[in-house]
């Protein structure tokens, strides 16, 4: 989504197109192609791949190619984790993409495309729909997101990304309740969920959202669906917050979004929108 969202974001500077080049998901095993669940627009690159090696996590990092319509090709690459101010200085008929671009500033100025191209592309299903009535049901709703997973089983992942332990959750959940008082809902979504209803079984009013695994996109949904957010170090919970269009929401997010080797190396500040609340 951070790259569709980047794409988005340079077409809309160029007035050019976004065009999906999907090669990577042929050797990506860990998340399915997805873009098709929402309503962004299926405009498939038919051309030949990215000729640069898969190494490096490349499968992790789905190429865009921008278009004006022609025939000279550029590659960019993504020099560092923070925001390049050159990016929108790009020039070239064809501009291909790739990064993970995982700053709002690359999108600044398209959040209300994005709004509407990052909605499910068809009705919750039965359980997410139930779900939803609960979350709209309650005053005041808020998403808490455990991500473990491949964080806990893959060593690759686990060397970038630390699970987030009962220390940030708790302090989060702390200023939550001094800035919002005592009577709010917890909405708790997890790709353990088994896991977290141990882990919060202390918490008043805590909910476990438990959907069908088939439809995963739509705890994303659900997150927006809540009043406001207790993020963790995951782009899927970044975007269920970000998707939340109130100007009153309160978004508590983790300033470990790496683990302490690779955060000593790496600038993060502008992965974070400006009013969100960052626990260090």
């Amino acid at each position: 989504m951070f790259q569709y969202a980047a794409g988005v974001g340079l077409a809309q500077h160029r007035a050019g197109r976004v065009v999906l080049d999907l090669s990577a998901f042929a050797a990506y095993a860990t998340w399915p192609y997805q873009l098709d669940k929402l309503r962004v627009p299926q405009d498939i690159s038919a051309g030949e791949p990215l000729s640069r090696p898969t190494g490096r996590s490349l499968p992790a990092r789905i190429a865009r190619r921008l278009t004006g319509g022609v025939k000279a090709s550029s590659l960019y690459l993504e020099p560092h984790f923070h925001f390049d101010e050159q990016f929108f200085a790009l020039s070239g008929d064809e501009i291909r993409l790739e990064g993970y671009f995982q700053s709002p500033l690359y999108f600044a100025g398209c959040e209300a495309v994005l709004r509407q191209r990052f909605q499910p592309a068809e009705p919750f299903g039965v359980a997410a729909q139930t779900w939803a009535e609960r979350i709209d049901a309650v005053d005041r709703s808020v998403s808490l997101h455990v991500r473990r997973g491949d964080y806990v089983t893959n060593p690759s992942a686990a060397a970038v990304h630390a699970v987030l332990g009962e220390g940030y959750y708790g302090r989060a959940i702390a200023l939550i309740h001094r800035l919002l008082g005592g009577d709010v809902d917890f909405f708790l979504f997890s790709d353990e969920p088994d896991f977290v209803q141990e882990a919060f079984a202390g918490l008043p009013r805590a909910h476990v959202v438990r959907t069908d695994p088939a439809r995963s996109w739509e705890d994303m949904f659900l997150m927006a669906r809540c009043s406001h957010h207790i993020i963790a170090n995951s782009s899927y919970s970044w975007w269920g917050a970000w998707l939340n269009p109130s100007p009153e929401k309160v978004v508590i997010a983790p300033g470990q979004w790496f683990t302490r080797h690779k955060l000593a190396m790496t600038n993060v500040m502008d992965l974070y929108p400006e009013d969100w609340i960052i626990l260090k």
